[in-house]
């Protein structure tokens, strides 16, 4: 099944989408599907123009208050040339937009392209009135090393890989030491932990697990979501495995 029927999306809805592993991806795949509809896309923290077609993009103040949406998919943020990134509006200025607009799809968490984060306190930024919150995560960084930055490793060069956004975060979620190997365990406890991926959510909470391209990785998100299930009966709606390329789903 695909993302927009599993998700429950229908007019109104506000859907923040946090975690590690295929957000901004998730957002395009999500606004192409309701460009029918006034689609609002927005950061609650900071994101890339998308690549898109037809989209409508807005990256001043003035433009983004004065702005009046239509039919399609409108991107609106606060351009920042330094970053080369659209920041987040204004409260108030999202939430007025926000009703009157259809659809709308908020990045509300950053993890600099990595497989693993550690979250602050006012992280994820998800506004209250949200009525989904979307974690997606791959099992990409299983068996890596708990680093965040990239070290010399003799005559191979600068090893291990970087894997940990704000490592020492993800450290205190997890329990690992740095250094030590990713378990599935620890990626449980990133996602589901209580200052985790999903600590200031809003709204119904789904879990997708992102980058599953084969029998093998349908195999390790199954076993993956199994465990989340029996551990935390209660957590989600709904826990979905499958790939935003090509928005293939299923729901365990």
């Amino acid at each position: 099944m695909t993302a927009e029927d599993l998700l429950d999306i229908t007019g109104g809805s506000v859907i923040a989408v946090v975690g590690c592993g295929g957000k901004t991806s998730l957002i395009e795949l999500l606004a192409d599907r309701f460009r029918d509809k006034k689609v609002l896309v927005s950061p609650t923290t900071k994101m890339l123009p998308m690549n898109i077609r037809g989209i409508t993009l807005r990256e001043t103040l003035r433009q983004c208050e004065e702005y009046e949406p239509q039919p399609g998919i409108q991107q609106l943020g606060l351009w920042n040339p330094a970053r080369g990134k659209l920041e987040a509006l204004p409260d108030e200025i999202l939430a007025r937009l926000v009703s009157r607009c259809d659809i709308t799809l908020l990045e509300a968490d950053g993890s600099r392209g990595l497989p693993c984060k550690g979250w602050r306190a006012n992280e994820p930024v998800v506004p209250h009135y949200c009525t989904h919150t979307v974690g997606i995560v791959t099992l990409a960084a299983l068996g890596k090393a708990a680093v965040q930055n990239i070290v010399p490793n003799g005559n191979l060069g600068f090893q291990p890989r970087q894997q940990v956004h704000r490592l020492p975060e993800f450290l205190a979620l997890t329990g690992l030491k740095e250094g030590e190997t990713i378990t599935t365990e620890a990626l449980q406890a990133m996602v589901c932990g209580r200052r985790g991926m999903f600590q200031n959510s809003a709204g119904r909470r789904f879990l997708l697990v992102n980058q599953v391209e084969d029998n093998a990785a349908s195999c390790a998100a199954r076993d993956f979501l199994r465990t989340v299930k029996e551990k935390y009966p209660h957590r989600f709606e709904k826990l979905l495995y499958g790939s935003v390329h090509k928005n293939c789903w299923q729901e365990e």
